[in-house]
């Protein structure tokens, strides 16, 4: 017997959309781990996902495309010993809705990509309930306890699971050692006004020009004419363009990936980014900028107490800045869960510990946070789930639920009136006179 085939197994299946919440499966599977852990990445196809991050999970574990209502109704859901749900709002309660009605089911978890910014109550309230809430640090974990005290889900279980996102490299240049570079990471909706994005290109071109013997680059988060999912109305070349006419030469855009400049960058500055622990990772040092104020709809107060809090405007040259050697505050950094006592590897432990154990049922008790009030769509893809496996109870409260929240809704009366049916073969063909795609 192999070294590997001696070493536990683990199944796990990991759902995602967007790009964002893709590279949090992509941390996940890449975390170091003493189990054998085969992949499964299922992703409902969107707009804008990046094909080179698909490639790449591809070449880690099975890839499946699946609509959420197709993969609702997938039969080979319960094979998996864990189910990682890495979407957003609703969606994560559609798939609660889904598994619970199972006496047997896979364990669930999910989490978040990199820094919780001014929406984390609203995203832990859909993802309480869930087995296992992977959280970045104690940051989280103390609001979490403060969201939760008094209610149902006050033990809820969590994981810290940290904000290294790439693996530790030997190969790293010391900074010293490395050209003489700033990196800004632009973000697609921060900040979101034209005129604040046109305030940080001036801020950046002005210290660029304070600092000639420096590089400032300017990393785009998309390629003009791509998609993603979050659009801005004028791509940051054409604000680059109509802000400064001719920018100084030492300042300009580079399309290459943000790992590729870290590595040889001296210094990352950001407004509010997940980049931020990336270019730690990397051994770039960070600054986050200031000058547009303590906006928590940016994300800026996350910084506070980082100790690289900066503003552009303020500093003499990047000389002065490099000779300070900017470096986040120990304990600041700890609180946000960037260390090595942070790891996905601990999800990974804990899921393997309970992956013989019967999950606890899910709550569902109506007016705490965890959105057990389903919407409209959710309650009739939850009853299609249903149908699906012959679970005519369920089908029949869903619809129920659905109806009389839109008493006046044809589709929704002759699917209730379908399930209802006692006699077998009457109620197939009701089913199949009332049936519709709800992908």
């Amino acid at each position: 017997m192999t070294a590997t085939a001696s070493r536990p197994t683990l199944n796990v299946l990991l759902i995602a959309d967007s790009d964002s919440q893709l590279l949090a499966c992509e941390a996940l599977c890449s975390a170091p781990t003493a189990l054998n852990v085969h992949w499964t990445f299922s992703v409902i196809p969107r707009d804008g996902t990046p094909q080179a991050l698909l490639l790449r999970l591809a070449q880690r574990g099975r890839l499946r495309h699946q609509s959420l209502a197709g993969l609702l109704r997938d039969s080979r859901l319960q094979s998996f010993d864990a189910i990682g749900v890495f979407l957003t709002g609703s969606k994560l309660n559609d798939i609660r809705l889904a598994l619970q009605r199972e006496r047997r089911r896979p364990l669930l978890f999910c989490g978040f990509n990199g820094v919780v910014l001014d929406h984390f109550i609203e995203g832990v309230s859909w993802r309480l309930g869930y087995d296992l809430i992977c959280l970045s640090g104690p940051r989280d974990q103390q609001a979490l306890a403060q969201l939760v005290a008094g209610t149902p889900f006050e033990h809820q279980r969590t994981v810290l699971t940290g904000l290294r996102r790439n693996a530790p490299n030997s190969d790293l240049l010391p900074v010293a050692q490395r050209l003489r570079r700033l990196v800004f990471a632009e973000q697609v909706i921060m900040p979101a006004t034209s005129s604040e994005r046109a305030r940080v290109v001036r801020l950046l071109s002005d210290l660029a020009r304070r600092s000639p013997n420096w590089e400032v680059l300017i990393k785009p988060r998309i390629a003009p004419g791509d998609a993603t999912f979050h659009d801005v109305e004028t791509h940051i070349s054409t604000t680059l363009q109509q802000t400064l006419g001719v920018p100084p030469s030492n300042l300009r855009l580079d399309y290459r990936p943000l790992p590729v400049l870290l590595k040889q960058a001296r210094l990352l500055a950001t407004l509010s980014s997940t980049a931020f622990f990336d270019a730690l990772d990397f051994g770039c040092r960070t600054i986050a900028i200031s000058d547009l104020g303590l906006q928590p709809n940016y994300g800026c107060h996350v910084y506070a107490g980082s100790g690289v809090w900066r503003s552009l405007e303020v500093i003499p040259n990047l000389d002065a800045l490099d000779a300070e050697g900017p470096s986040p505050d120990p304990l600041w950094l700890e609180w946000m869960g960037y260390g090595n006592q942070f790891s996905p590897s601990a999800l990974l432990e804990a899921l393997n510990e309970q992956k013989h154990q019967t999950p606890n049922p899910i709550p569902s008790t109506i007016g705490y946070p965890g959105n057990a009030q389903s919407s409209f769509n959710q309650l009739r893809l939850g009853a299609e789930s249903a149908i699906a496996s012959g679970d005519w109870s369920s089908a029949r409260e869903l619809l129920c639920q659905a109806a009389l929240m839109r008493p006046l809704h044809r589709g929704v009366a002759r699917r209730h009136w379908a399930v209802h049916q006692t006699n077998p073969l009457l109620r197939r063909i009701a089913l199949l006179i009332s049936y519709r795609d709800l992908k």
